[in-house]
């Protein structure tokens, strides 16, 4: 399929992020962004000289998304916990599928073979979704509806992680391990135990 779109750079990064939910980000090439798109791998090279050029757009691609979700959390007008929530179910939407993984959580696997110049964007990322979660959680506990011990972004730590690694085990287990887990650590933050 030869694409003569205006927004090519947007097709490349598009067909990047599924295989880098896929495939992970060391385990696709140039080449393989070549074939699925049927445009040279000079074209790809014109819009991302390195894949440091390209990881950092897919970082920023992942940002996007996360400000989406954000802003939908942020303005919906009901509790914390709904507002998480809301925030969990785009994080499905958008890492579940097919064999499919979280983009921000591939990258992270791929952390030691990351080029340098993609470290300080996925640091960046992290922090901006641990900050959000940490803002809701913050809401939360301000209005008396979470109840947990510690600091909010030890918590907001433990959420990310509780959701990310219920994720990675569901693709395993089923998504039954999935609810199960992030209603457990619901039931915790609510009751305060």
């Amino acid at each position: 399929m030869q694409l003569r779109s205006k927004n090519r750079k947007q097709q490349i990064v598009d067909v990047a992020l599924e295989l880098l939910q896929t495939r992970g980000f060391e385990n696709f090439s140039y080449q393989d962004l070549s074939s699925e798109l049927g445009i040279t791998k000079a074209s790809i090279h014109h819009h991302f000289a390195k894949k440091a050029d390209l990881g950092v757009a897919l970082c920023e691609r992942i940002q996007q998304w996360h400000e989406s979700e954000f802003a939908k959390a942020r303005n919906h007008s009901g509790s914390a916990m709904e507002k998480l929530d809301l925030y969990v179910g785009g994080t499905l939407r958008y890492a579940c599928g097919d064999k499919k993984i979280c983009p921000l959580s591939s990258l992270q696997a791929d952390i030691a073979s990351l080029p340098e110049a993609m470290r300080p964007a996925l640091k960046q990322l992290d922090d901006h979704e641990l900050d959000f979660v940490a803002e809701m959680l913050q809401e939360g506990r301000s209005s008396g509806e979470l109840k947990f011990s510690g600091s909010v972004r030890a918590q907001a730590v433990l959420f990310v992680l509780t959701n990310k690694g219920a994720l990675q085990y569901s693709r395993v287990h089923g998504r039954e391990l999935y609810d199960d887990a992030m209603h457990q650590f619901r039931s915790l933050m609510i009751n305060g135990q």
